[in-house]
């Protein structure tokens, strides 16, 4: 673990490189895996496996980012870098590009032949959280002081559940074109999709929105000396949650978009609470927040699973 910190701190390119490579390996047994057991219990365990790792080498992976060495304008570049790389590495957002520059049938071809690579997946989703996780550090350059953070996770968290539930993206994802669009700007969960395919209820993917706001916490949470190891485990911990809300659906109101926002927030908030330099009053405020929050989220799942 000590060695893992020291290359985390010296040299985070090569860590994401080699979380990557190693990723992507353990990504195609847990492929093959869930496709063999697809249709029975196993292939869901398999699959919340899977999710637990991936939640994992996401977290590293930020982690990582947030500890490449560089100023704003610096985190600028790299966040558009990535940008390019993740439409390169989606074919549909290149194919919507090109279309958009008025090509043709043809002119898409190579770009069909592209998606077929082996390993562009990772790519990929690589280039999602790296462009997410930096405009995030971007972004946290805004929090000048630790007691604003709390402040941000639940006014964030608000938003994230307007915009998932009645906002932008709940209108988005209301039509298969929309769900399409959103999954080129996600990170797609690898060994779910046999999962998916045999009827089970697995979540798919993470947004791109929640990775910015990785970035941005981790980063301010570094900047402000704070307590970043146990944000870390907290929010891992915490994130594991979410999945279950789709593997136990049967018994479980579930909803088609569940936001990640507040999950994270949780985590943060709550690893970090003897740092806040809050008045007692102002705890309790976010406290309170933070459990509207939930009861929220409760009572929008409830009402979806009664309309259904």
């Amino acid at each position: 673990m000590r060695e893992l910190r020291h290359w985390l701190e010296w040299r985070p390119g090569w860590v994401i490189l080699g979380l990557t490579v190693a990723f992507a390996l353990f990504a195609a047994a847990a492929e093959a895996a869930a496709w063999t057991f697809s249709k029975s219990w196993a292939g869901l365990a398999i699959a919340y496996v899977a999710t637990a790792v991936f939640l994992l080498y996401v977290l590293v992976t930020v982690v990582a980012a947030c500890r490449v060495r560089g100023g704003a304008m610096k985190e600028l570049g790299l966040g558009l870098a990535f940008v390019i790389g993740m439409v390169v590495f989606h074919p549909q957002l290149l194919a919507l590009a090109a279309l958009a520059l008025g090509a043709g049938g043809k002119d898409l071809r190579p770009i069909v032949r592209l998606a077929e690579a082996p390993g562009l997946w990772a790519l990929g989703n690589l280039c999602v959280v790296l462009a997410a996780a930096f405009f995030g550090r971007l972004v946290s350059r805004l929090v000048r002081e630790a007691a604003l953070l709390p402040v941000v996770a639940v006014v964030a968290s608000g938003i994230d559940l307007w915009g998932v539930y009645w906002g932008p993206v709940g209108h988005l994802t209301s039509t298969q074109q929309g769900q399409e669009l959103a999954r080129q700007f996600s990170a797609a969960i690898p060994a779910v999709g046999a999962a998916a395919k045999a009827g089970l209820p697995v979540l798919g993917a993470i947004g791109m929105g929640d990775f910015l706001f990785l970035g941005l916490f981790f980063f301010a949470l570094r900047r402000l000396r704070l307590n970043q190891v146990g944000a870390f485990w907290a929010t891992f911990g915490i994130m594991l949650v979410a999945p279950l809300f789709y593997l136990l659906g049967k018994a479980l109101p579930i909803a088609e978009n569940l936001p990640g926002l507040p999950f994270i927030a949780l985590g943060m908030i709550v690893s970090n609470w003897k740092h806040w330099k809050l008045t007692r009053e102002e705890k309790r405020h976010v406290a309170v927040g933070a459990v509207i929050m939930a009861a929220v989220i409760v009572a929008i799942l409830l009402v979806k699973r009664l309309v259904k």
